[in-house]
């Protein structure tokens, strides 16, 4: 039962830093892409590669696209499309390492949420995985150093309103894993609704563009990488420990730091350095809090 519970912790420490990794690569291909393409193409683009990369291996395995819970897809599906929309609004108005700052808030929120929960049913806080959840935080912004103006705070209102939103996702995808749906279905109809989304915005900003070798091979990697990031996500979220997925999510700052050095010749100043330490820190305190929780929700129930 030790070595289950252990693996179980691995496997969901990888996928998470899985999604971070791809994300943060994916991320790197839509800099590289975004000189030639809107916005919408690129999320047209990036979901229409998820969805017929799903569909073409389900197909092949004799799987089947079908659900009985067509409904929490569509929950699910809205949600993230939302998220996004405002993310993309948000990003246009303010600076670039404020937004990412404020979206990052989701594992605070989340951390809160499970605190509050614990504290009102007379249950133990989980106040170790807060506190990793906190020094991860701090990590975050000794990276990316925010800042705020005032003529910012209706765009920062609404990266607040994206974690908050994430944080429902996430419950979402929580709910769907224990209905054992599969991650992959769940990601295949995330990205067909990404593409209705995406083609509206793109009859309203003028169509789309020429697509030369560079703009496609970017395009490719871009999909490619956002496919395994959401499913890494997804596997994450809805078959894991939410608060350890949350925390450990952190981790793709410090791989789009690195990602920038040895693509861009970005230059990694002090501070970002400690706040990499710091990431790595409270995503090893998360990972040590989630075993120790498991091994003592145990304890009790074997006793």
């Amino acid at each position: 039962m030790a070595s289950q519970s252990l693996q179980q912790n691995f496997m969901q420490s990888f996928w998470a830093l899985g999604a971070a990794a791809s994300f943060s690569v994916m991320a790197a291909c839509i800099k590289l892409s975004a000189v030639d393409l809107s916005t919408f193409e690129l999320v047209f683009y990036r979901s229409v590669f998820s969805a017929l990369s799903i569909a073409f291996v389900v197909a092949s395995r004799g799987g089947t696209l079908k659900t009985r819970y067509f409904g929490h897809h569509i929950l699910r599906s809205v949600l993230g499309v939302l998220s996004v929309a405002l993310w993309f609004w948000a990003l246009g108005r303010m600076q670039f390492a404020s937004c990412m700052t404020l979206t990052y808030t989701t594992p605070l929120f989340m951390a809160a949420t499970f605190t509050v929960a614990a504290l009102l049913k007379g249950r133990r806080a989980p106040w170790m995985m807060t506190a990793s959840i906190l020094v991860g935080f701090v990590g975050i912004v000794a990276i990316l150093r925010p800042s705020i103006s005032g003529d910012e705070l209706v765009p920062a209102l609404m990266c607040l309103s994206v974690a908050a939103i994430d944080l429902v996702t996430y419950w979402q995808m929580k709910r769907m894993g224990r209905l054992n749906e599969p991650s992959w279905r769940i990601v295949f109809y995330f990205s067909v609704l990404g593409i209705a989304f995406a083609l509206v915005g793109i009859a309203l900003t003028g169509g789309f563009h020429a697509l030369d070798l560079r703009a496609a091979a970017g395009v490719l990697a871009m999909g490619f990488f956002a496919t395994v990031g959401q499913i890494c996500t997804t596997k994450s979220y809805a078959y894991g420990n939410l608060l350890l997925s949350s925390c450990l999510g952190f981790s793709a700052i410090p791989f789009s730091a690195v990602t920038g050095v040895l693509l861009f010749g970005d230059a990694l100043q002090a501070s970002s350095m400690l706040g990499m330490t710091l990431i790595v820190i409270s995503g090893m305190a998360a990972s040590v809090s989630t075993k120790r929780e498991q091994a003592r929700q145990k304890s009790e129930g074997a006793s």
